[in-house]
């Protein structure tokens, strides 16, 4: 019997249709989903640290540099793509798949130049499995951002909403291929910053 998450998983037949026409399509979608999960990365940041600082009541005095916002906000976006590369689809997706998550990823870099995927992905290995690099990023996190001692269970409570994002990842990632290319760029020109 399948465990729930397997369950869920999108099979390569499952996309075949969704396969962009060209490079360029391709380049394009991944932009797209990686503004997109920057978002979520970000949303996911912010519920964090409002929920550790509803604990202390403190929240008002609560000070975060915004280079410490990006650089948790980059972890968690690099995270979040790679999950949705190794967590959300079967193992066997076809090679243009994997060229588009690559290419979220890319676009990540440039968004945000520090840390490098490849840096973050070093720091919280693939091979300690979803649980275990989800777990391993809150830690670091909730100790970066001095909010690991706000509640008992703030230290992994990260990666908690991380893994809980399953669905909202495979729901951008299909928004992403499927949706008319006009449509992915007003929603990428309507996130840029004024």
């Amino acid at each position: 019997m399948k465990s729930e998450s397997e369950s869920k998983k999108l099979k390569p037949d499952d996309i075949a249709s969704l396969k962009p026409a060209d490079d360029d399509q391709l380049w394009q979608r991944g932009v797209f989903l990686a503004t997109a999960i920057a978002s979520l990365s970000s949303n996911t940041l912010s519920s964090y640290i409002r929920y550790c600082l509803q604990a202390t009541g403190d929240a008002e005095s609560f000070q975060l540099d915004d280079l410490l916002y990006q650089t948790a906000t980059k972890e968690i976006l690099t995270l979040n793509l790679w999950l949705c590369l190794a967590e959300d689809y079967d193992s066997d997706m076809p090679e243009w798949f994997n060229q588009f998550i690559l290419s979220a990823l890319t676009v990540a870099d440039m968004l945000v130049a520090q840390p490098t995927n490849k840096q973050v992905l070093a720091m919280y290995p693939t091979e300690m499995g979803f649980q275990g690099m989800t777990q391993s990023l809150s830690l670091v996190l909730s100790h970066k951002l001095g909010l690991g001692s706000t509640r008992p269970e703030a230290a992994l409570a990260l990666g908690d909403l991380i893994l809980e994002c399953k669905e909202r990842r495979q729901s951008l990632v299909l928004f992403a291929l499927r949706e008319a290319m006009m449509t992915l760029d007003v929603w990428v020109a309507e996130m840029k910053p004024a």
